[in-house]
């Protein structure tokens, strides 16, 4: 009995020291962890705080540059893309959300006018994406600002010449000749403006150009290809040099701090800030923008039971986040939380609930149009038209 007695005292001392190094080892292990981790997330910021200065500095200058030749400083959004020559002298804009190209001139008279123009429209069916970030003056003023070689994005994708066929080019460019152009005055120069439209269900070919991409990620995700194409129209118009304030870049707006960040270390297990010439890259936008959708869908919103609700939120989520898609049910960006409060009600009580108490009015009419696009682009797909 005493030897069984010394035998468990024995063995109790050793699990203890045992347990202790174990322990002590453990939270060696933690505090590297943390610290690995807080020296990354450090990094991440700093980085870009370096680029959101350099941005910002640029984007004034940029501002600037155009206000000395015209009257409004208009500059490229989600679902517009603007380019000026680098005499600031003329102007082209794409409006993919209004499906229409218009050209300005600063020139001495209409028949100066017409020929810059029609140049101009010519060039453009030219360009690629690569071709329009080459020319981005904002982009050449932040890679200076940076003291960056600036590469291009790898990708031919065009900007319009992909939607418009030969016979309709040629309508076009006998629309911008035969009208009448306006004249407005600036600072004793004149400038000449023409609009053309985009040839019918040009939408919709533009859908069709990323076809191949949105088919392989919504089968690598296992996301529905109508929500990836709902998510593009609303994000960006299929505007392949899209860019926002924020900055968020690229067909589905991602955001090089956050969501770009986060997806990149899910699929590469690498940290890294993306670069607008990365994300203006469409397979690139393509393949984080859903990946995106899969990690809310799976990870953040994963205690959400009903994958209706699930998909409501997921949409919610990708415009605003995950905690202010919680806080239209309890008021705190607690999503487990939150989560028993969706379980309790029907998919159409939650679609409700949160196009009522949503934070942000622009989150309730993302997840509006984002809803209703995801049903056409659906019986599109069933139909083979896209």
């Amino acid at each position: 009995m005493n030897k069984v007695k010394l035998y468990i005292k024995v063995l109790f001392i050793f699990l203890l020291i045992s347990t202790n190094i174990y322990a002590g080892e453990y939270e060696d292990y933690l505090k590297e962890y943390n610290q690995s981790y807080n020296k990354y997330k450090n990094d991440i910021n700093k980085e870009f705080e370096a680029y959101k200065n350099a941005y910002d500095k640029a984007f004034d200058e940029y501002k600037d540059d155009i206000s000395k030749r015209w009257p409004t400083n208009e500059i490229s959004t989600k679902h517009k893309w603007v380019e000026y020559t680098s005499n600031y002298n003329n102007k082209k804009i794409v409006n993919y959300e209004k499906e229409v190209i218009s050209f300005e001139v600063i020139a001495k008279n209409e028949k100066e006018a017409q020929i810059k123009i029609l140049e101009m429209f010519d060039k453009l069916n030219k360009y690629d994406v690569k071709k329009a970030y080459k020319n981005d003056i904002l982009e050449k003023k932040i890679a200076k600002k940076l003291d960056k070689i600036r590469e291009v994005p790898k990708s031919n994708k065009k900007l319009i010449a992909d939607i418009i066929n030969k016979n309709q080019r040629k309508s076009m460019r006998n629309t911008i000749s035969e009208q009448k152009f306006k004249r407005v005055k600036h600072k004793g120069k004149f400038i000449y403006k023409a609009n053309v439209k985009f040839p019918p269900n040009s939408m919709i070919k533009k859908a069709k150009t990323y076809k191949n991409d949105v088919k392989k990620q919504a089968n690598k995700t296992d996301m529905p290809e109508e929500l990836i194409y709902a998510i593009m129209h609303s994000e960006s118009s299929f505007n392949p040099m899209a860019r926002s304030h924020i900055p968020a870049f690229g067909l589905m707006q991602i955001v090089p701090r956050s969501a770009g960040v986060d997806t990149y270390k899910y699929l590469t297990g690498k940290k890294k800030l993306l670069s607008a010439q990365y994300l203006y890259n469409s397979k690139n936008n393509i393949v984080i923008g859903s990946t995106y959708l899969k990690i809310l869908y799976t990870r953040y919103l994963k205690r959400i039971t009903n994958p209706q609700s699930r998909m409501y939120c997921t949409i919610a989520a990708y415009n605003t986040g995950a905690g202010n898609v919680s806080k239209a049910f309890n008021g705190t960006t607690n999503i487990a939380k939150a989560s028993k409060k969706i379980n309790s009600m029907s998919s159409d009580q939650v679609y409700k609930r949160l196009m009522k108490k949503l934070p942000y009015n622009e989150t309730k009419k993302y997840l509006y149009k984002v809803n209703n696009r995801m049903g056409m682009y659906h019986n599109l797909i069933k139909n083979n038209s896209i």
